[in-house]
Formats: C-alpha cells, structure tokens, sequence
C-alpha cells in the first residue's frame, strides 16, 4: 500500500510553489531571495469541523494572529467562542469530577464531626461493626440516597459554623435542616420506604442534629420517640447485626434518655431486645472482633435498660397508682435489688479493669505509642461507663429508700401521714443537656451522654410525687 507523498521543501518554497534545494539549516534560494527561510518544520492545522461549518483553525494564528489569515482567525474566533464546542468538551467529564470532588470533600468533613462529637463511641465500637459509620457513609449505595445526603450536609454545615464560630454558615445548616425533615417525612410517608435503613439512618442523623442545635429545649424529645417507633417496629432480631445493629448502637443511650426523662419503661429493657443484645455481643467476640472490656459494657447496657420501668414502677408505687395486675411493693424491691446487686459486680469489673495493677501490665506489655493510645482509650472508655453505672445504682438506691419510707408513711392501719421530704422521687432533666446546660460545654457531650448510657440525663433535683 502506497503511503502519502510528503514534500520536503521549506514552507516558504511550499507556499510559492517552487523548487526548493533542501539546505539545511536555512534553504539558498530564500536566502538569495533576501527573506528568511522558516524551516522545513511543518505546521500544524487544527481542524473545527462540525455539521454546520468546515472550518480549520491554522497553528500560526496562536503564534502571531496579526500576520495571520484573516479567514484562519475568524475561524479561531468562531471555535473559542462556539458554545456547542464548549458543551461537547466540559459537559460529560466537568461535572462528574465536580460532583465527586464534593462528594469526597463530603465525606471526610462527616468524617470530623464523627470523631468530633463522638469519639469515644466510635473509635470503640466501630471495629466490632460492619459497616461502621465511616463505611456505610463512603462505600454504601443507600448513603448516595437524597436524604442521607441531605442530613450529612446539616451535620456538615453545623460542625464548619461551629469549628469557624461563623454564626451564618450555622443559620444555613438550619435552613438545610428543613429540607432534610421534608425528605424524610417523604420516606416515613411511604410504606414502602417507611422502615427502611436509609429511613433511620436519616432519621437518627437529624435527631443528633436536634440535640446538637436544638430548636426548644424539649423538641429532641419528638425525634427520639419516633426514632424508637421506627426501631420498635423494625423488631429486635433485625438489629442484631449488619447497618441495623450500627444504627441502634448509636442511638440507644438517648432512647434511654428518653425513657428516663419520660419515667416510661424502656422497651430496650425487654426480654426480647435483651437477648439479641447478648446474642449481638456474643457473636462479635466470637468473631474475634470484641473484646471483654465490649462484652461488660453491652451487659451494663441492658441491666441500666430496666432502669426506667423500676423507676415508673416506683412512681406508680409510691402515688398509689397501682392496678390489680401491677407489680406489688415487695416483688418491685425484689427486682430493684437484684439489678443494683448485678450492677454493683459489674462496675467492681470494670474499677478492677482501671485500676493501676491491671494498667501496669498493660503499660508493660504495650510501650509503644499505639499501645499507650490504647491504654489511654480503654481507661476513658471504662471511665464513661462507670460514671453511668455510679448514676444508675445511686438511682435505685434512691427508689428503695423512697419505697420504704412510702411504706412507713402508709402505716400499718393504712392512714396516709403528711407527706415529708422521703415522699419525692427523683426527676429527669427535660433537656438532653443534663450537666451540659451551659454554653461552655465540650463538643463531645453527646458522646458522654452516649458512654454513660443515657444516665446523664437524671438530674440531681427532686420533685412531689404528684407533680
């Protein structure tokens, strides 16, 4: 097959259409000539061709566009300013990268607000979950979902107004927070969609950001009993693993919260949602992805889960409130000590596990930085777990001396006596912010509510029994 025929001549004898001698570096005949040979170098034409035009765009019009040909540089004209042109280059390959550099910037700003407002919660029982919240948010199709979408935004914009102290890109992570309750009232509204993990994992995002921001002092209140519809009716066994169990993880200490200040009885205190805990926890060990420090923190969970029934019980004991099917006075005390003794073994477990024989060897054993991070994480972590086991016991304590006193109050003949101080039960703060009321309080408040339990939310104060 023959090939094209190339000249060889300099581009000047080209464009005279002559013999040229093919000196290099410069031809004789331009030479003698008087003008200066331009090579034997050819130029490049860059060819604009669409169905309307066939156009050429010539290299020299880049190089000098004032010697150029005047049709060659309205023709460069005509493509740089072509907005079909534009269109066919940018429009498949600009966008796409735009939306995932966003999606990626995302992500690890989600990232920050994690390990920002929860960090103890995380970095303990994200290696004993899959996914963890980091995975489902990076790798999971439902997290590419409008309304997942939505509240990471708002839990993204909130953490930049407050790291910036920057008052208006809080004001927008407000106005984001409406759009994102219309999404989820979307998927809540349709029954197909209605408890669905992307449904919850919506749902529970936006209530951290109704604590977090909180629009009255008692709305986050409206999101956790929802939030514990939604979980109630999913049923225990479907959060025993996977997403699911990732979700109540997170979540549960502030439905006991909600219990607590509510003085109902929990349903995460029920035989049922108990045992798939247990289950849960053992199934992680087993796996050799928890550890026992894990294990006594998920049974300290379920014994402090009765906390809010003993608690109503007692209420209803105590303001006569009590029907023929309820639990008498002796068979409530019962149950109260033998939870405060479980209780009281597991925070011993716990104190023997901070205490500074059994980190000594642990010191000993991990000298390395990573080590010492650890020894660090597992002290805070107990440490969180004892101040709720500590509020736990104080409050049964106090159930038990207010139901004897209720009984001496009564008498033996059945007469009412004045009420005196011993006739007031303990009361919940109506807040989630407990001890955290202030305006100084730490970004991880939350996170300390998470480790205790939900005991936080107790408050120190006291109120009639019939108030």
């Amino acid at each position: 097959m023959v090939g094209i025929p190339r000249s060889s001549s300099c581009r000047e004898c080209l464009r005279r259409r002559v013999k040229c001698d093919r000196t290099h570096p410069e031809c004789v005949r331009c030479q003698t000539r008087g003008v200066r040979c331009p090579g034997y170098r050819r130029v490049l034409k860059f060819y604009n061709r669409t169905p309307s035009t066939s156009d050429f765009i010539d290299a020299r019009a880049f190089e000098n566009p004032d010697k150029a040909n005047p049709s060659s540089s309205a023709s460069l004209v005509r493509a740089r300013s072509h907005p079909r042109a534009s269109i066919l280059i940018d429009s498949p390959l600009v966008p796409n990268l735009t939306r995932k550099a966003l999606d990626l910037q995302a992500k690890e700003v989600f990232e920050y607000v994690i390990m920002t407002t929860f960090p103890l919660t995380f970095t303990h029982f994200a290696p004993r979950l899959d996914p963890n919240w980091l995975e489902f948010i990076r790798h999971h199709q439902l997290a590419q979902t409008e309304p997942v979408e939505r509240a990471i935004r708002v839990l993204n914009l909130w953490y930049l107004g407050v790291k910036h102290d920057d008052a208006s890109i809080i004001d927008h992570s407000r106005y984001a927070y409406g759009g994102a309750l219309r999404s989820l009232a979307r998927f809540i509204g349709n029954p197909k969609t209605r408890t669905a993990d992307v449904t919850l994992a919506t749902a529970i995002m936006l209530a951290v950001f109704e604590m977090l921001d909180p629009l009255t002092p008692q709305s986050w209140l409206v999101h956790s009993g929802g939030i514990g519809g939604l979980i109630k009716i999913r049923g225990a066994r479907v959060h025993a693993d996977g997403f699911a169990r990732t979700m109540l993880v997170t979540i549960r200490s502030f439905l006991l919260a909600d219990a607590f200040v509510r003085r109902e009885p929990s349903f995460l205190g029920g035989d049922d949602w108990r045992a798939a805990n247990e289950e849960a926890s053992a199934l992680e060990f087993r796996a050799g992805k928890g550890s026992w420090i894990g294990r006594v923190l998920d049974l300290v969970f379920n014994e402090i889960s009765m906390g809010p029934g003993l608690w109503a019980d007692a209420t209803a004991v105590i303001a006569g409130k009590k029907d023929a099917d309820d639990v008498s006075r002796e068979e409530l005390v019962e149950r109260i000590k033998r939870s405060r003794e479980i209780q009281r073994n597991l925070q011993r477990q716990l104190a023997s596990a901070s205490g500074e024989g059994e980190m000594s060897e642990m010191e000993e054993k991990k000298s390395d930085p990573g080590g010492r991070r650890e020894v660090e994480h597992v002290r805070a972590v107990v440490g969180r777990c004892l101040q709720g086991l500590s509020a736990g016991i104080a409050l049964l304590d106090q159930l038990l001396v207010l139901l004897e006193a209720d009984k001496r109050r009564i008498g033996v003949d059945g007469r009412i006596e004045e009420v005196g101080p011993w006739g007031r039960v303990p009361v919940p703060n109506a807040t989630i912010e407990g001890p955290f009321a202030g305006d100084d309080r730490p970004l991880d408040w939350l996170d300390q509510i998470s480790m205790s339990m939900g005991t936080l939310a107790i408050s120190n104060k006291q109120t009639a029994t019939g108030d």
